[in-house]
């Protein structure tokens, strides 16, 4: 498994699609337009990676859904999966509990993905920093 995190349009996907351009044309889950856990589990099989995932973790979290079992549940399908994630965890800390509750699961979740990761890269200004792998 492969995870690249940094900020918000900081080049991330464009990295990892360049990171691959000379080995194969690599086919994305868009993490925005999944709208319930089978759209994410149900057709992972098709997809070698998954981009704003942390729009997933904040939909497992209106579902009620324990999002760092999900991410278990999708590591153990997909063990090969490359995950591409928004840091969101820098900066001002959210006034509303919801959006504390949000950031500190998409942070729980990336030191789980980090954790099982073979390689992990920040990605600032569209240049990669590997700190893992």
């Amino acid at each position: 498994m492969e995870l690249y995190v940094g900020g918000s349009f900081q080049g991330k996907k464009a990295y990892v699609d360049n990171k691959y351009s000379n080995i194969r044309k690599l086919k994305w889950l868009d993490g925005k337009i999944c709208k319930s856990r089978e759209d994410i589990l149900g057709s992972i099989d098709d997809y070698d990676a998954v981009y704003d995932y942390q729009e997933v973790i904040k939909k497992e979290l209106r579902d009620d859904l324990v999002p760092e079992d999900e991410l278990k549940c999708l590591l153990d399908k997909k063990p090969d999966i490359i995950i591409v994630c928004d840091e969101v965890g820098c900066g001002v800390i959210p006034m509303t509990k919801e959006d504390r509750i949000y950031r500190e699961a998409v942070g729980r979740c990336m030191c789980m993905a980090a954790a099982r990761a073979d390689s992990v890269t920040r990605i600032i200004c569209g240049i990669g920093q590997v700190i893992k792998g």
